[in-house]
């Protein structure tokens, strides 16, 4: 009996995370990074995307240890380690939370509501905690 050697499959499953809670008032963000690099750690084709208060998980200069809480936000920076390059962010909800792509830590490619639908609408899986 011939055994054929293991290849992967032509596609690789998309899978989009969505961040919209702020990243301190809830372990929500903390969970969601932790699964999307889980994903992206096993060559999945992992997308992120910021909505209403999940953008301040990606604003700079953030003092969490000041209020006593372990700051994770930081690892947004090590995102290219685990080839995670399609970064979204609300241009809506940055303008509704008075800031700019000046105020990110990560570059980050801004999106309009439509455009976010059709996001959503490209992915395998979208998943939002």
């Amino acid at each position: 009996m011939l055994i054929k050697p293991f290849t992967l499959p032509d596609y690789i499953m998309s899978i989009l995370f969505i961040f919209n809670k702020p990243p301190y008032g809830s372990d929500s963000s903390k969970e969601a990074l932790d699964m999307a690099l889980a994903q992206a750690a096993f060559d999945q084709q992992v997308s992120l995307l910021f909505l209403d208060w999940g953008v301040w998980n990606l604003v700079k200069d953030q003092m969490p240890k000041l209020a006593g809480i372990k700051e994770f936000t930081r690892l947004f920076k090590g995102l290219d380690l685990y080839d995670i390059e399609h970064v979204f962010v609300s241009e809506e909800s940055l303008a509704k939370h008075n800031l700019s792509e000046k105020n990110l830590m990560i570059e980050a490619i801004l999106a309009s509501q439509d455009q976010i639908k059709a996001l959503i609408a490209k992915h395998d899986k979208v998943i939002c905690l």
